[in-house]
């Protein structure tokens, strides 16, 4: 499957620095792992057949993520190449006859500046999110009877959001709430619609250089 693909992809991805960084004196590399939970906030399969709605909005799922950030000397930002991938959420159907089950997978990665506006209060700081990069659906309906075929849809996305991390030194706790915004348009359909996908994660912040 190719989100699978792009999962192992983007973890290849993510180790890469770590051994192109080892040498630069200066730099501050940090792993980000993160898990969590993941909700829509607008109806997806909505712009994807004008005879077929709703039925039963998406639920939320588990969400596991991966950032690694790179902290520049002297400036009051870092950068981030991560990651949010989306195990498994449904969504019902109605075309008016029959019922049907999608189940959705979803990768992000994106490239994102992370600006740490105010000071650290004793060990509390916040920081902003914000950057751009690619997001993947992957549906496949439950029932093959029902006559809907598994597709993909790849769209451009903003990536806004904001966290907290706690701690001092090489490891701290850290608290995120993103959204990735974009624009889907499937096959046949008449127009794009935006669409936001919320993430709320915790995890651990390492320092490996």
């Amino acid at each position: 499957m190719r989100l699978r693909s792009l999962v192992l992809a983007a973890a290849i991805a993510a180790a890469l620095p770590a051994a192109a960084r080892a040498q630069a004196p200066g730099i501050d590399l940090q792993l980000v792992p993160k898990v969590g939970f993941y909700t829509p906030v607008s109806d997806l399969y909505d712009a994807a057949d004008a005879g077929a709605e709703i039925v039963d909005d998406r639920g939320g799922s588990l969400a596991i993520g991966l950032g690694v950030d790179l902290a520049l000397p002297f400036l009051p930002l870092d950068l981030r190449v991560g990651f949010d991938y989306v195990t498994n959420s449904e969504f019902t159907i109605d075309d008016g006859t029959t019922q049907s089950t999608i189940e959705q997978q979803m990768i992000a990665i994106t490239g994102d500046v992370i600006l740490r506006p105010l000071p650290r209060v004793i060990v509390l700081q916040p920081y902003l999110l914000a950057g751009a990069g690619v997001k993947q659906y992957d549906f496949e309906p439950q029932d093959a009877s029902s006559g809907l075929e598994a597709f993909d849809e790849s769209d451009f996305t903003l990536h806004g959001g904001l966290g907290v991390d706690l701690g001092v030194g090489p490891l701290a706790l850290v608290a995120e709430v993103s959204d990735y915004i974009s624009w889907f348009e499937p096959e046949g359909a008449d127009e794009s619609e935006m669409q936001h996908d919320l993430f709320f994660m915790a995890g651990i912040r390492v320092g490996m250089f």
